[in-house]
């Protein structure tokens, strides 16, 4: 792979990195807080919402730094070794883990009663929303391990293919 194409990747990973802890330090907090400033109301769901809200942008800062690192060993051309294996199963982990985030803020918003300013449908939409990201994600993470399924096949043929050479 050339390498202005792996340095441009990787600065687009450390920037997209870097967007995420802004997103947890400043923009869901204050976001969260002013929209129970906005509606008392839904000051008791803040810290579930908020807490699962920045659960899911850390496995998605995860799942970057196992792409960092693959793009790393792309950058050496040892993808297809071995040790590129525990990074990919990072990336699968983290999308794994993003997928239960979706899915626990689906079952919390189904079994809370969140009040709504206007006529519920916007908690409806949060709903619908987290049922939709959880089956995307699902199927995200099913795409994954057929790639890191993939991985390992290629790995056992390039082995396979070093030893006859």
């Amino acid at each position: 792979m050339p390498r202005i194409l792996v340095a441009a990747l990787q600065a687009i990973v450390a920037c997209a990195f870097l967007v995420g802890l802004y997103a947890q330090i400043v923009v869901i907090p204050t976001s969260a807080a002013d929209q129970v400033e906005l509606f008392p109301p839904l000051a008791p769901h803040q810290v579930p919402l908020v807490t699962a809200a920045i659960l899911f942008v850390v496995c998605g800062q995860v799942a970057l730094v196992g792409l960092g690192m693959l793009l790393r060993r792309a950058s050496r051309g040892a993808v297809f070794e071995r040790a590129a294996l525990p990074w990919a199963n990072v990336v699968v982990g983290a999308a794994a883990g993003a997928t239960v985030v979706t899915a626990g803020v689906f079952v919390y918003v189904t079994l809370a009663d969140i009040p709504s300013p206007t006529d519920g449908m916007d908690v409806i939409g949060v709903w619908l929303g987290t049922a939709a990201a959880a089956a995307v994600g699902t199927a995200a993470v099913l795409l994954l391990l057929a790639g890191r399924h993939l991985l390992v096949k290629a790995i056992g043929l390039r082995t396979e293919l070093d030893g006859v050479v």
